[in-house]
């Protein structure tokens, strides 16, 4: 079900201001951070202990782990991302089962949107197949990049869908109307030092014995999981502020 969109204020997004309280929030309760993502975090890092075990070194062996994975994250690191929005925009914090209300809102329209992109890219794929490929291709390639963008602009679906006022994707692409380019920078500056130290790890564990790997991988879910916090806050600072949507405890 979606609620009828909150009609949005004149906002321009303020690039430097996202970003500071998206990373402020997120540093002034570190520990109810900690508290809400530990349980998910160890349930992740365990699928991911599996994932690690599945036999098969080939293709479909890495492509089961990654599916593996992928489930894994969506189903209990959205847990999460759902508690910590609500946190943000009203102030609840931690109780109740391990699944939160607005979970199921959340992973839904994780689902859908998820579905959306997977027929471009299959689409995309098969443009790129077309002969010339020397056109086809770029232009395939391209289109993923705009695909991304445009999954980028309707991200104001998810802290909706996690106080249970889900939305379509036209309203929250009406929402970002003359701000995307603000939106992409703001979701830079809150995510990409975290792409860039799990690269670093990525980078430094094959040095290390194969035995250790659980190591790296906590880390590396670790920095995930604080990405996770800070681009949310940003994005659920975002939805109140364009639609005077729910007012922040903290």
């Amino acid at each position: 079900m979606s609620y009828p969109s909150t009609a949005p204020r004149s906002h321009q997004i303020d690039v430097i201001d996202q970003i500071s309280r998206a990373y402020r929030v997120v540093v002034d309760n570190l520990q109810l951070v900690v508290e809400i993502a530990l349980l998910p975090y160890l349930i992740v890092l365990g699928i991911d202990l599996v994932a690690f075990l599945i036999p098969g070194t080939g293709l479909f062996g890495r492509l089961l782990a990654g599916l593996v994975h992928a489930i894994g994250f969506l189903a209990f690191g959205s847990v999460f991302v759902v508690r910590w929005h609500r946190f943000v925009l009203l102030g609840e914090r931690v109780g109740g089962g391990l699944i939160p209300a607005g979970w199921v809102d959340f992973v839904m329209t994780g689902i859908k949107l998820g579905v959306l992109i997977f027929a471009g890219w299959v689409v995309l794929l098969l443009l790129a197949l077309v002969p010339p490929q020397a056109l086809t291709a770029p232009l395939a390639a391209v289109g993923g990049f705009a695909l991304a963008l445009a999954a980028l602009r309707v991200s104001l679906v998810f802290p909706a869908a996690a106080v249970r006022r889900p939305v379509g994707l036209r309203t929250a692409w009406n929402w970002i109307e003359g701000n995307f380019w603000r939106l992409l920078a703001s979701a830079i500056g809150c995510y990409l030092p975290f792409i860039v130290v799990q690269a670093v790890v990525g980078a430094v564990a094959p040095a290390f014995p194969s035995l250790i790997w659980i190591v790296f991988e906590a880390v590396r879910l670790a920095v995930s999981f604080a990405g996770s916090a800070v681009a949310a806050a940003m994005l659920a600072h975002l939805y109140r502020d364009i639609t005077g949507g729910p007012e922040a405890a903290p």
